[in-house]
């Protein structure tokens, strides 16, 4: 009897510890991550490397990544190089699409500049002057309505109610938000996030359904998937962050049931070099560390910063998209991709991007990409 107590004795003791392994914000990880943003970024002042003569929604996820670890992404510069800073306004006049002025807006935000005032851009103004007052629309999807809700309301601007009635009513019977009728985690997510933002509460019916479809679709191995696919580090951080906006506490072991969290299967994602695994492992990773940080998607830009970067290589590092580390079978066909300003819908995949996630996957990213416009 005493040998089974001290059995059950070291079993209780060993919870915290546990716990303790995968509970946000988890701060090596993410700094992990925000190190391997760094290597990536090229003298343009991007972590893209097709970026170049538009306002890309990727180098502003980016941004935000690297401020929800604490950095100022605005002193990411290599030598004789630009910084993130200058990269947006040279080219925040070619964000006119709202999802693509919103996330520029955000970018500014957490890069210390007055979204009204990029150099002689106001994508405030560009993100208002977006909507279908007959519809209240931003955009014909949910994903960049939400987007475009969010650059509003996170910069301390008010959200149209009537944009808001258009997004509820867009909402599937299962609660989710998605594209051709059918829901996903990553729309869902967004549109989770950008309600909550402009006012709702967690008790709103719109908001609890939606929590209730992530609650019913989180997988086996604790993470989330884009569609039907495996689960995969963006898909479950988009949910992560819609969970912590509406004031779930997922660092609760065995959080939604038992089996292993969203936070342990983000953290099992995570190749040695500080990247996620995904179809670019740069995607993944701009999704992954704000989630881990315990940052939503409002909040992240204005992270308090209390991090200085180490000092750059002398020899700038071409940016090169790192392949994906095994097991390659968790990665996903490509989610949203909101927010470029390049694209002929605001959805659109280029195509560099899909040849990245190798053969096995190009059919299921190709039907992502048609959903997208």
């Amino acid at each position: 009897m005493k040998r089974y107590l001290l059995i059950f004795a070291a079993i209780f003791a060993a919870l915290p510890i546990l716990a303790a392994s995968a509970a946000i914000p988890e701060t090596k990880a993410v700094n992990n991550g925000a190190a391997f943003l760094l290597t990536v970024q090229n003298l343009e002042g991007t972590y893209d490397a097709n970026a170049a003569g538009h306002a890309s929604g990727q180098v502003m996820d980016s941004i935000f990544a690297v401020r929800s670890a604490g950095f100022d992404p605005g002193k990411d510069v290599l030598p004789g190089g630009k910084s993130p800073a200058d990269y947006l306004k040279a080219n925040a006049a070619l964000a006119v699409k709202p999802a693509a002025a919103a996330k520029a807006a955000l970018g500014a935000k957490a890069l210390g500049l007055d979204p009204k005032a990029v150099n002689g851009t106001n994508l405030i103004a560009s993100i208002t002057a977006g909507l279908d007052a007959a519809t209240g629309k931003y955009a014909a999807d949910d994903f960049s309505q939400s987007i475009a809700m969010l650059g509003l309301a996170c910069t301390g601007n008010s959200v149209p109610a009537s944009a808001v009635t258009a997004l509820k009513a867009t909402q599937l019977k299962d609660g989710g938000w998605g594209f051709s009728g059918t829901s996903d985690a990553d729309t869902t997510a967004i549109a989770i996030q950008a309600l909550i933002a402009s006012g709702a509460s967690k008790s709103d019916a719109a908001v609890t359904k939606a929590i209730n479809y992530l609650k019913t679709t989180i997988l086996p191995d604790g993470g989330w998937g884009y569609g039907a696919v495996p689960s995969n580090a963006s898909s479950t951080a988009y949910a992560l962050q819609a969970l912590i906006a509406a004031g779930e506490d997922v660092n609760i072991p065995q959080y939604i049931r038992p089996g292993p969290s969203p936070v342990s299967f983000l953290l099992s994602q995570q190749n040695a070099d500080g990247s996620f695994i995904g179809f670019d492992p740069v995607y993944a990773t701009n999704q992954a560390l704000p989630a881990l940080a315990g940052r939503t998607f409002c909040n992240a830009p204005e992270t308090p910063i209390t991090q200085t970067r180490p000092a750059p290589t002398p020899t700038p590092v071409k940016t090169v998209t790192p392949a994906p580390a095994t097991p390659v079978a968790t990665t996903a066909p490509q989610p949203p991709s909101t927010g470029n300003s390049a694209t002929a819908a605001e959805g659109a995949v280029p195509p560099a991007m899909i040849l990245l996630a190798g053969l096995a996957l190009i059919s299921g990213a190709a039907a992502v990409a048609r959903k997208r416009g």
